[in-house]
């Protein structure tokens, strides 16, 4: 029988989860997906990346007096670590995980034929409700297709051996967290961007942290640059990293609204037509891993007939550069912007405990606090582990909690999130382990 509750095509992260929660609920459920299971995000994206950024941190001299360290790599063995021991063991996991919650799995290339049926493989599935999840693409401009030493973060991982130079074109969090990773492997950067900083729309004291790290590392920046020939590009490769595109073509022909480039959805991740609905990079909102499976779970809950709606605010960002980045909220700029009466409080890595007996001293926490409200407004890390400090500001900004609430909880000693506290105290101008301001 080719008839089901639900049919979720795309198994990235909006689509698998997605399908498990229909399951959940008791929906016959089906999922279509024509590549590997785990999207771009577990074949080609976040965990092969972070993988990779993992062994790149192992490449670093040692920072600590009394070790000797004479460190070399096979790039071909690292390649088929990645693929073998992390990638592939994980997509045999949700595989595992479809077929343990009674999942129909079908790997065949589909389109969506109206609003309650699928044609894949030449077969025609119908079903109550679609969900459409099948994430996004790299894009290169057409006039750049021929260039054959342009590499996407998709097809870097085809790389037989490392060049010995590579232009990063686009220093948004990816570009910028593959210029750390392969300066540690002893590649060459360079890194061009449009606008007048790496990492645009963070707060500009994150990036210049990151900026001094680059420089140090010999990474070349070149900022304010639009590249409209590659003919100026010295480097053997060149890494395209300026952004992906929502992959629409499954719905292409039964009218759905697009907006932004993608599948247009309302706050239950329902499209413009009856029983379909959208989750995931294909929308064209946050492209990130995170904000996709809840998507992929506010569609399920509204498949299974749960009121459920998604909301964007207090969304945390984890950059995997060296060191690393975690923000959420406001910037110190776009606050003043709104003028919003706001103080901030800074701390540095130099001054944390935890930081010098781990070796990791370079950085810095920053936060906004709404001088009415006394609560968070932003928090921007730049550190040892500031991808995972960042889900502190992440819970007290949901829940509304003030910095007085914040500061009545014991905070662990010595740890990395202690920095978070000790900002939390240098805004309210106590501070412990910095000279305070002078009376």
């Amino acid at each position: 029988m080719n008839q089901y509750d639900v049919i979720v095509i795309g198994g990235g992260p909006a689509g698998y989860p997605c399908a498990i929660r229909c399951a959940q609920y008791g929906l016959k459920t089906a999922l279509i997906e024509k590549e590997k299971l785990g999207g771009c995000c577990l074949n080609t994206g976040c965990i092969p990346t972070k993988s990779l950024f993992k062994i790149a941190r192992s490449l670093q001299k040692p920072k600590f007096d009394g070790l000797n360290a004479d460190i070399s790599f096979d790039w071909d063995k690292i390649l088929n670590h990645v693929k073998t021991n992390v990638v592939s063991r994980l997509n045999t996991g949700i595989g595992m995980l479809l077929k343990a919650n009674g999942i129909h799995y079908i790997q065949a290339d589909a389109k969506v034929q109206d609003c309650h049926s699928v044609v894949a493989s030449g077969n025609i599935f119908t079903a109550k409700n679609i969900v459409i999840a099948t994430g996004a693409r790299p894009i290169i401009p057409a006039m750049f297709c021929n260039e054959r030493r342009i590499i996407t973060t998709d097809t870097i991982w085809n790389l037989e051996k490392l060049p010995e130079s590579i232009a990063i074109i686009g220093a948004g969090p990816i570009g910028c967290e593959f210029a750390s990773i392969l300066s540690c492997f002893g590649v060459k950067i360079t890194i061009y961007e449009m606008m007048e900083q790496i990492l645009p729309g963070k707060d500009r004291d994150i990036v210049s942290v990151i900026e001094k790290q680059f420089s140090q590392k010999g990474i070349q920046i070149k900022t304010g640059v639009k590249i409209n020939s590659t003919d100026e590009i010295c480097e053997e490769k060149i890494l395209w990293a300026t952004g992906r595109k929502p992959d629409t073509t499954a719905g292409s022909e039964i009218g759905l609204t697009l907006l932004d480039g993608g599948i247009s959805t309302d706050e239950t991740m329902r499209t413009n037509l009856d029983n379909v609905f959208a989750a995931g990079d294909v929308t064209g909102k946050w492209q990130l891993a995170y904000v996709a499976t809840k998507e992929g779970e506010v569609a399920a809950a509204n498949c299974a007939g749960r009121r459920e709606t998604i909301s964007y605010q207090n969304i945390p960002e984890s950059i995997f550069t060296i060191p690393e980045i975690g923000c959420i909220g406001l910037s110190e700029k776009q606050a003043i912007e709104k003028q919003m009466n706001i103080k901030t409080g800074v701390f540095p890595y130099q001054a944390l405990g935890k930081a010098h007996a781990a070796g990791e001293t370079v950085g810095m926490a920053k936060v906004i606090i709404d001088r009415d409200s006394h609560k968070l407004i932003g928090v921007h890390i730049a550190g040892e582990l500031a991808t995972e400090i960042i889900h502190i500001a992440s819970i007290a900004m949901s829940a509304g909690m003030t910095i007085e609430q914040m500061l009545k909880a014991y905070w662990c000693h010595p740890v990395f999130s202690e920095i978070l506290m000790e900002a939390l105290l240098v805004c309210e101008g106590k501070p412990l382990h910095i000279p305070g301001p002078k009376k």
